[in-house]
């Protein structure tokens, strides 16, 4: 009997592990990202897709703001992490691009990133809301031609019209450009602009491959994290 018992629980650890490895329900419900609601100073944030990743680069605890531009930034979270994924570009369907508005500057166009580069974003930060406008800056990231990951930031301004939360304009006619991230003694990334920085080619990995990179930077401590937390803690 208990030679049964023993024989049962092995056909049973067995079979649960060829349901992990090959099936896609066992997968997507162990292995998939669906998202989570969190609470910022009583305001309600939906961090799910779509653009979840977009979403989960807001940077919003310490950046003190109040109850009221809390929920200004969460009724436009969802136009502003669209616009975000538009700017990635790393759709090429002929749809993603009739999308993509135009007054947007493009950091492909910009640091002179082919299509086979992925392009991911770090953090959206440093939020000055009033009344009817939410402005921000947002960092991005790539694989660059040494081995290194390369570091961009840009400014945006979004308004509200119509009851709609539409992108303006840039708050500055440049972008703040190539950052220098260090670790400070906490083990935080920070990124200041690099007025010195030398234009880093990109490095021409798969898609695939280098989403997969990406994706993994998010609990890898050597690569870049979400937000400006300690690595492993998303900005939420």
């Amino acid at each position: 009997m208990n030679h049964f018992q023993d024989g049962f629980k092995t056909l049973s650890a067995f079979l649960s592990w060829l349901c992990l490895l090959f099936s896609s329900a066992c997968s997507s419900e162990f292995f998939v990202d669906k998202g989570h609601r969190d609470v910022i100073g009583g305001v309600e944030f939906e961090i799910t897709a779509p653009y979840l990743f977009e979403k989960k680069a807001f940077k919003l605890r310490g950046e003190n703001l109040s109850t009221w531009q809390l929920q200004h930034i969460a009724d436009a979270m969802p136009m502003i992490a669209a616009m975000t994924n538009s700017v990635l570009a790393n759709d090429t369907r002929p749809t993603a691009a009739l999308q993509r508005d135009p007054k947007v500057r493009s950091i492909r166009q910009l640091q002179r990133l082919d299509q086979a580069t992925f392009l991911a974003v770090k953090t959206l930060q440093n939020w000055q809301v009033t009344e009817g406008q939410i402005q921000f800056t947002t960092d991005y990231f790539y694989m660059g031609a040494e081995g290194h990951f390369v570091y961009f930031r840009d400014n945006y301004v979004f308004r509200k019209r119509q009851q709609q939360w539409v992108f303006e304009r840039h708050a500055q006619a440049q972008p703040e450009g190539l950052l220098r991230c260090e670790k400070n003694n906490r083990g935080w990334r920070q990124c200041e602009p690099d007025k010195d920085a030398v234009l880093s080619a990109p490095v021409a990995l798969t898609v695939a491959h280098a989403k997969h990179r990406a994706q993994t930077a998010i609990v890898n401590r050597q690569s870049p994290p979400q937000c400006d937390r300690p690595f492993g803690a998303d900005c939420f």
